[in-house]
């Protein structure tokens, strides 16, 4: 009798460690099997850090089952030579490259969307009291960032609005070199195209000075009437082919992630933008501003839901010579719910 007590005693400590030693590792076994992908974007002050600070500081790629590790690009070549020479798997950027990189036979294909087009073209009305709509840029002089997805992306609506792109003067400037240009007392440039913060920064600072010569609101329903289509995408995510073929739960995940943290800045702008502001060094006036005027707006969907409209895109950009070549339906990843 004795014996068998013993014997069961000593079976139920052992059931007992076993709990125990389970408790103990179970945590640790569970943040160990977290995936982990590298993901490209540009960073700070670029609009694409937005969302990499609501991301990391709400967690939610993590809440999501995935461990994004941003890799944040200073600069846009870094960003795009570095997707296709295999540093990362995933990247957001600029629909437009992203079809000339498919054109050249990078292995990739559009996995989301991810910004929509918002970009400001800003008058120093000082310099030019009367320019008062796109026709009147017909012959003037004009400053932009010239190989910037946003410009060339803007000179469409021009076209529309009944601008002669080969009478601009056109003078090249890196994105903040643009609003000093306008603000500078040497500067001679009456037109600049920016976007983001830059064109708030200018109408806030000096709102009798500057102004933008068209809303973005207005930039929406020319698109609407052109194309017969929603939305004028700028930005979205690309997928390396190969890994996308062995690593569709994986990009699920990070495509929730996303839009779980897109929909909450949709939601939740005012306490979105003090987060942006801590990201970005921004003003957070600036900030709020820059979303109530339209010149930024997120929308995460699947690319293959917005086919129609980004090949809309796609196809005028080809026509004006920025897209080397129309890419074929494999340059969309499926699955995406």
């Amino acid at each position: 009798m004795l014996k068998r007590l013993d014997n069961a005693n000593g079976f139920m400590a052992s059931i007992f460690l076993l709990a125990v030693m389970a408790a103990l590792t179970i945590p640790v076994s569970a943040g160990a099997q977290i995936p982990k992908v590298k993901v490209g974007t540009l960073a700070a002050p670029s609009t694409s850090s937005w969302m990499v600070g609501i991301m990391e500081a709400r967690k939610i790629d993590v809440k999501n089952g995935v461990d994004i590790e941003w890799v944040e690009q200073p600069t846009t070549a870094a960003l795009y030579n570095d997707m296709a020479a295999g540093s990362y798997p995933v990247a957001t950027g600029g629909m437009m490259t992203y079809a000339n990189q498919y054109a050249r036979g990078v292995k990739l294909k559009m996995l989301a969307t991810y910004q929509l087009f918002g970009t400001s073209i800003i008058i120093n009305t000082e310099r030019a009291p009367k320019i008062l709509a796109l026709k009147d840029l017909n012959g003037k002089e004009l400053a932009a960032p010239l190989a910037s997805e946003n410009y060339k992306a803007m000179t469409i609506y021009m076209g529309w609005g009944g601008v002669d792109l080969k009478s601009l003067k056109t003078r090249n400037f890196p994105h903040p070199g643009v609003a000093a240009e306008l603000k500078s007392p040497a500067g001679t440039t009456a037109v600049g195209v920016v976007w983001a913060q830059l064109p708030t920064r200018l109408v806030m600072e000096d709102p009798k000075k500057f102004k933008d010569l068209v809303s973005n609101d207005d930039l929406e329903k020319l698109w609407k009437e052109k194309t017969g289509t929603e939305h004028h995408w700028l930005l979205g995510w690309s997928v390396n082919s190969d890994y996308a073929a062995k690593n569709a739960p994986l990009l699920q995940r990070v495509h929730s992630a996303m839009k779980e943290t897109v929909d909450w800045f949709n939601a939740n702008t005012d306490e979105a933008v003090k987060i942006v502001s801590k990201k970005t060094k921004d003003p957070i006036p600036v900030l709020k501003e820059t979303v109530t005027a339209g010149r930024v707006k997120f929308l995460q969907t699947s690319a293959e839901s917005q086919e129609k409209e980004i090949m809309a895109m796609l196809k005028i950009s080809v026509q004006l010579g920025y897209v080397s070549k129309l890419p074929d339906s494999g340059f969309f990843y499926r699955g995406l719910r």
